[in-house]
């Protein structure tokens, strides 16, 4: 899904937002996972597109949350 400019730039802001968490934590694969499932849990609450495209942002683990994202709201 195409998001306007404002929606786009917010999902760039979060991105650098969460790359600079995992750069400072370096958290283990498994821990970087809950922390990803956890930032789209409260991602969705806000706005489930923009937690899509942010998810599909950060990679592998990532791209597994968004897929989980548009089963449980049926994208």
């Amino acid at each position: 899904m195409k998001l306007d400019k404002e929606r786009q730039g917010k999902v760039n802001t979060i991105l650098c937002e969460i790359e600079e968490i995992m750069v400072e934590l370096k958290p283990m694969d498994m821990e970087k996972e809950l922390i990803i499932s956890c930032i789209a849990n409260i991602l969705c609450q806000l706005d489930t597109d923009i937690a899509i495209e942010v998810m599909e942002g950060l990679g592998e683990p990532g791209e597994q949350q968004a897929m989980a994202i548009k089963v449980n709201y049926r994208y």
